[in-house]
């Protein structure tokens, strides 16, 4: 790759990452917003994410199946489908972290838990950003607008579930996380199997996220928005 287009990708994975960060600094504002204009807004960004996650990212994953297969047969010869295994993994993972915030017994033991867990996946996101060769975050454009939109639900939920204690400490680690991941992708480059394990790790956490955050009835949930935003930009990747 050419240097300068090198360090234009730098500066605008940089750019992606700090819209991120403003976003995990700026959602709590947003819970100024009246009950139902809050919801329609929540539901606009998951719809969204999880259009991405099945127009744009799971069929990209699809067509590096293959490739990770063949790189990784020797290693673990009995397994098929490595990626969706991957996604899989995700989204068991936030199941989990679900299901523990759910325990009153355990709330500090299960901020921690949705933080390491968070801080993980900003830490893989931030970090697949970065590389330049990685086609699952590509356009950049679309990837910024879809997982920014993801970042404020998820804010929404860690707000109200954890309040001072994710204000206080949370969110300026899973910040930290962020360009941390940034940083380690502009030095050191994975392999393309590895960035496709990534990604489809982020792909499953993001499919959880956004289950958690529509299915519940006592979230400020708008079917409309949820499907309006879905087929949107739907139609906007497909055109892509």
């Amino acid at each position: 790759m050419d240097f300068r287009v090198y360090m234009t990708y730098s500066i605008l994975s940089l750019l992606a990452v700090t819209i991120f960060c403003a976003i995990h600094l700026l959602a709590v504002k947003t819970q100024a917003l009246d009950f139902y204009m809050h919801g329609r807004f929540l539901s606009a960004g998951g719809g969204i994410a999880i259009a991405y996650v099945f127009i744009d990212l799971l069929p990209k994953l699809s067509a590096s199946d293959a490739i990770v297969s063949e790189n990784l047969a020797g290693v673990f010869p009995y397994f098929q489908r490595h990626v969706y295994i991957m996604a899989l993994a995700g989204f068991l993972l936030f199941f989990i972290v679900d299901r523990a915030s759910q325990n009153p017994q355990s709330q500090k033991r299960a901020f921690y838990l949705s933080l390491g867990s968070y801080a993980l996946f900003n830490f893989l996101v931030s970090y697949g950003i970065a590389d330049p060769y990685n086609p699952e975050v590509k356009p950049l454009a679309l990837f910024t607008f879809a997982m920014g939109l993801h970042y404020f639900t998820n804010d929404y939920s860690l707000n109200a579930s954890y309040g001072d204690l994710y204000n206080r400490e949370g969110k300026w680690i899973l910040m930290l996380c962020l360009y941390l991941g940034w940083w380690m992708g502009q030095s050191y480059i994975l392999s393309r199997t590895a960035i496709a394990l990534v990604s489809a790790f982020i792909g499953g956490g993001v499919m959880m996220n956004v289950i958690r955050h529509e299915l519940p009835k006592n979230n400020p949930n708008n079917l409309s928005a949820f499907i309006c935003s879905t087929v949107f930009y739907t139609a906007i990747l497909l055109a892509f």
